[in-house]
């Protein structure tokens, strides 16, 4: 009897402690991606780091978006992502903000803020936690999703292409040019200028332009037909080096001026208080937009909204080109310098600059050099990224005298180390070019323009 409750005491301890073995292996474990991976932060995704990329990186990598194929707006989405992230913070190609700190004060800075790094640094090397569900702010992120409302209110002006553009779903990035009759019966004048992606998972980016003179039919069916296709630009194979090389010249209109441009997750163009771009009367507005292709039909009709200025004490804007003198790349040079000028003609004030940093482009320093001696870099832009070549916007406009000049020098990188080289392995190349382009304004002020002088 003894031995019979022994051993059925014993057969009762080993089933209990199966149990507890059982149960303790059907409890969840940390959802950090790896059983192996402890958690030692108090940073969560559904907390902190959702508001991070919320602010700086959902514009772009999320469904919808052009970078749709690394999306980051769940954790389920994110966490494969975590170790990538922290290098692209790290090495601060994420966010993409090509000019050098220190060098020109600009609006719109869209590099991360030092504490942002360190939580995301933080979350992800401690272990990378979703944290609470309720934290989650669902609904920012489904309003995000649903798309950009403009930015500073509804436009004076909007103008759009009068059908649809169907985009294939694979082969060569290409560039479009579409006419918009703007249909003023008189000269008005550009405060700020917005843009909105009508398939933002294709649309890479977005140069827009006045041509003066409309010179042809406008409103119903003759509208729909000044909706030009300009042109169409597939060049070579999209992705890495080789969309370098479907980047070609193309302005569309040979009398088209630039007035602003677009790159995903780019805040409006908006003018300083006492400054305004010329729109005459029955012009057109040219948007020249780039498409990549990801795999997927899509169908676009992107937009453009128009500001006018209010106070008549403004200042005209004219957009000033900084072209390259011809010259020869020999192959595998990693820093062969090209240098151009541009004199002042009369007292201005740099509004804007934009570095043009095309594939051979290592970096890009403008300054100006003033009569009485001094000198002021205006921005050093390097870290080229083909995709992402934004104006950036002074804090304060620069004042130049007449006779002031403008220095521009670049370094170019023919090399293999260069990964937007569209040569492998390198070859000699002749390159001559825009360098950047200067928002500059002029003694005319809208005042003075509106009676004649």
């Amino acid at each position: 009897m003894w031995i019979q409750s022994h051993h059925l005491r014993g057969a009762i301890a080993v089933s209990l402690f199966v149990l507890l073995l059982l149960a303790l292996f059907a409890l969840p474990l940390p959802e950090t991606g790896s059983a192996h991976e402890p958690i030692t932060t108090k940073v969560m995704f559904n907390k902190e780091v959702i508001r991070i990329l919320e602010r700086n990186c959902l514009a772009c990598h999320a469904p919808g978006k052009i970078k749709s194929d690394i999306p980051l707006t769940t954790y389920e989405e994110a966490r494969p992502w975590a170790k990538a992230i922290k290098e692209e913070v790290l090495e601060k190609r994420m966010a993409p903000f090509q000019a050098v700190k220190g060098y020109g004060s600009f609006v719109h800075d869209y590099t991360l803020p030092k504490r942002d790094v360190e939580l995301l640094v933080s979350w992800i090397e401690g272990g990378a936690p979703r944290g609470e569900a309720n934290d989650y702010p669902k609904d920012e992120i489904e309003k995000l999703m649903a798309g950009r409302e403009w930015e500073l209110g509804k436009p004076d002006l909007i103008l759009q292409p009068a059908q649809e553009t169907q985009i294939a779903p694979k082969g060569d990035d290409e560039t479009r040019c579409f006419v918009l009759p703007t249909n003023l019966k008189e000269d008005r004048w550009i405060s700020a200028i917005d843009f909105q992606p009508g398939a933002g998972a294709v649309v890479l980016s977005a140069s827009l332009f006045v041509s003066p003179n409309a010179g042809g039919p406008s409103g119903g069916k003759a509208q729909a037909k000044a909706n030009l296709f300009v042109a169409s630009n597939a060049g070579g194979p999209s992705g890495g080096k080789a969309r370098a090389k479907a980047e070609t010249t193309n302005n569309c209109l040979p009398n088209a001026e630039p007035i602003g441009q677009w790159a995903p997750g780019q805040s409006a163009n908006r003018l300083p208080d006492d400054v305004a771009i010329k729109l005459p009367a029955r012009s057109r507005v040219v948007m020249r937009i780039r498409y990549h292709k990801n795999g997927e039909a899509a169908a676009d009709r992107s937009s453009v909204g128009l500001y006018f200025a209010k106070d008549s004490t403004s200042k005209l804007v004219r957009n000033v080109t900084v072209n390259a003198p011809a010259t020869v790349l020999p192959p595998n040079a990693e820093n062969h310098r090209v240098k151009a000028s541009y004199t002042i003609n009369e007292s201005t004030d740099v509004v804007a600059i934009r570095p043009l940093l095309f594939p051979f482009a290592k970096s890009i320093e403008v300054a100006a050099y003033r009569p009485d001696g001094s000198v002021e870099v205006l921005i050093w832009a390097k870290d080229y990224r083909f995709d992402w070549q934004p104006a950036y916007f002074f804090k304060k406009a620069v004042a130049l005298p007449k006779g002031a000049r403008l220095e521009v020098t670049a370094y170019l990188d023919n090399s293999e180390n260069n990964r937007n080289n569209p040569n492998d392995p390198p070859v000699e190349t002749r390159f001559a070019g825009a360098l950047c382009e200067l928002s500059l304004t002029s003694a005319t002020t809208l005042k003075q323009a509106r009676l004649g002088r």
